[in-house]
């Protein structure tokens, strides 16, 4: 009974997945689609492979392994609904934000000598910035191409590809380095662990925390946190402001540590303290200390204290070394540094909006919206010269 439904269900999945690669028009209208169109192609084609094989291969349909059978069914299918509600979905709405923040992202690509090929943008995103690193696909909220303050974030999208894309000899020493920061966290925890054997406190309970706190750092928080560096060292302090603007925007206590949740991001009070360490390592000690005194002006007027388990979890010296780490690897790629004085119209523009919404805020968005319209006629015409502002002061 079930293996008859099954059989009906996987060839529905195949002419399902056909109907979706039927949608993708050909040719494509803009070439920043190519590589997204070729991605979803291929995915597709596999996908309708492996249903075949749910079909046809003798191993497999095995009354005995329908369980296994089911499984990989249901695998498939997740597959295809990712593509369908992502990659697929952008390529079929392809608008003309999603252009403009396209090439705006392949100038950013140019700017810092970046070694991977730039992804396509969506405005599809239904909460924050985020990138699909195996689809190329960074989704931004709808209205972001029209204002200046938060795309900084792109710059820490694009880092997430140096980590996850596998066999390309450009960027081993970027992994290289965040490998040495990954050996650095797991000697941490081992340290805090044989600690807290020690101890006379409630040595389960914090075993357990360590634990919990070093599968974070592994699995998620060493990653954002090179990423925040990367943003930081390829862009410099916009990218500061970026996060205080979101952690001002946001319910979140950006000391808390969530036990035992896991937790994908760092805290944010931690980010800032790495941001902050990196730009002391570019040399950019001035406005970094403005961006403190704001941060700290910030964190009070919240009224939101350290935690128990803050420092803990985040301690000074592995921030400083992950700051360290990531510039080591970010210059050994050949990125170029903030600090590097290069012609670079998108990174000036980033820091001189944020300089003009401090130091002339009833003007803002009225240059804002010049700067702007600016932008994306210089980005379709290859060609962009920014519109900045004066410097910041307090």
């Amino acid at each position: 009974m079930i293996e008859s439904y099954l059989n009906a269900a996987i060839r529905q999945a195949q002419e399902r997945a056909k109907v979706l690669k039927g949608k993708i028009s050909q040719p494509v209208e803009h070439r920043e689609l190519i590589a997204l169109r070729q991605t979803c192609e291929d995915r597709i084609d596999q996908a309708i492979r492996d249903l075949e094989l749910l079909l046809t291969d003798p191993v497999i349909v095995r009354a005995d392994l329908i369980h296994e059978r089911i499984r990989l069914f249901r695998r498939s299918l997740a597959d295809l609904s990712l593509l369908e509600t992502t990659a697929i979905a952008a390529l079929t709405r392809f608008q003309e934000d999603d252009l403009a923040l396209s090439k705006l992202v392949f100038q950013i690509h140019q700017e810092v000598n970046y070694p991977l090929p730039p992804p396509t943008v969506t405005c599809l995103s239904r909460e924050y910035f985020s990138i699909n690193t195996s689809l190329r696909l960074l989704e931004v909220p709808l209205a972001e191409s029209d204002f200046l303050l938060h795309l900084p974030d792109l710059y820490h999208e694009i880092a997430h590809p140096l980590v996850t894309t596998r066999n390309n000899p450009s960027i081993e020493p970027y992994q290289t380095e965040y490998g040495k920061f990954l050996v650095l966290v797991t000697r941490q925890y081992d340290a805090e662990r044989a600690a807290n054997l020690r101890s006379t406190g409630p040595r389960e309970y914090f075993g357990q925390a360590l634990d919990l706190l070093e599968y974070s750092w592994i699995r998620g928080w060493a990653n954002e946190l090179f990423s925040d560096l990367f943003a930081v060292y390829t862009l410099g302090p916009a990218y500061a402001w970026a996060h205080f603007h979101l952690t001002a925007s946001r319910n979140v206590d950006p000391y808390e540590i969530h036990f035992p949740s896991i937790m994908s991001h760092p805290p944010d009070q931690a980010r800032m303290e790495t941001m902050l360490i990196g730009l002391d390592l570019l040399g950019i000690k001035e406005e970094a200390a403005q961006i403190q005194r704001r941060w700290e002006a910030l964190i009070k007027a919240t009224g939101v204290k350290p935690t128990a388990m803050y420092r803990r979890a985040c301690p000074w010296e592995l921030l400083r070394k992950a700051a360290i780490n990531a510039l080591e690897g970010t210059q050994r790629i050949g990125c170029r540094i903030a600090r590097d004085g290069s012609a670079s119209p998108i990174r000036d523009l980033l820091n001189s909006a944020w300089q003009k919404f401090w130091t002339a805020p009833s003007e803002y968005h009225a240059w804002e919206r010049e700067a702007i319209a600016d932008l994306k006629r210089g980005v379709e015409a290859h060609r962009f010269a920014p519109r900045l502002a004066s410097g910041a002061r307090d």
